[in-house]
């Protein structure tokens, strides 16, 4: 009888085994899978509608077929760009807030996702607070090289370029720290300018780093934006914020 069971038990044990080596097998197939396609996509179309602005070689900045873009999916309203990092992306914004986090711009699965605003937001990035959304991945694409921002590895004076259908706007970085996901660190309207002087100072506060952009010479009227991702050590979020400078 106890030899009886216990050849059950190893039978059972055997199948959980074999269960979660199957599960996990098809879980890095999933990844690789997504990790390939992010690839191609990044040197496929990506690289088809960004060229180099030869108008304003000094600026280094970049030229966005938005009209290819569009065409391949309306949803694109921008495009993100942090030099010396992989973030050089599309943004997209869905019908829901999370309808882009395990699609691709063709709509597609896709554990990488897309970088995206939330469904409320201003198409024109006119909001006070327009928070952007990316995963952090293992291959360090998306939005994972916001750690750099977020470690100091970039230094203390650090660009955001978002082009549009209207043009270019530079951010640049005044803050940078791990927090819980609240609302008011995801904060995106302000009850008044003074709500809005608190909260970029609060920020600059925790900011892990101390960036060149800082209360001396921030302009608290212009709009800012906000990055976040996934601190891969807890359940916190990297979070990012820039000014709009020009």
């Amino acid at each position: 009888m106890y030899a009886m069971k216990k050849k059950i038990w190893i039978n059972i044990l055997l199948v959980i085994f074999i269960c979660a080596f199957l599960y996990s097998g098809y879980n890095v197939f999933i990844w690789l899978k997504s990790d390939k396609e992010t690839k191609e996509l990044e040197e496929g179309l990506y690289s088809e509608v960004i060229t180099e602005n030869k108008e304003e070689p000094e600026n280094d900045l970049i030229n966005v077929d938005f009209n290819t873009l569009r065409n391949t999916n309306s949803d694109i309203i921008g495009w993100i760009r942090i030099k010396d990092t992989y973030i050089n992306y599309p943004i997209l914004q869905g019908e829901t807030d999370e309808y882009y986090l395990k699609k691709d711009i063709y709509k597609n699965f896709s554990l990488s996702g897309s970088i995206f605003v939330d469904s409320k937001a201003n198409a024109n990035f006119e909001d006070a607070n327009t928070v952007i959304y990316g995963h952090n991945m293992k291959n360090a694409r998306m939005f994972a090289n916001l750690h750099k921002i977020n470690n100091g590895t970039l230094g203390t004076d650090v660009n955001v370029e978002i082009y549009t259908n209207n043009g270019c706007y530079i951010y640049k970085v005044f803050a940078s720290s791990n927090f819980e996901p609240t609302f008011d660190t995801l904060k995106k309207n302000f009850a008044n300018q003074e709500d809005k002087i608190n909260y970029i100072n609060e920020a600059i506060r925790k900011s892990k780093v101390k960036f060149d952009m800082n209360k001396d010479n921030i302009n608290y009227e212009n709009n800012i934006i906000t990055l976040i991702t996934c601190d891969s050590s807890s359940n916190r979020r990297v979070v990012v914020n820039a000014v709009k400078i020009d």
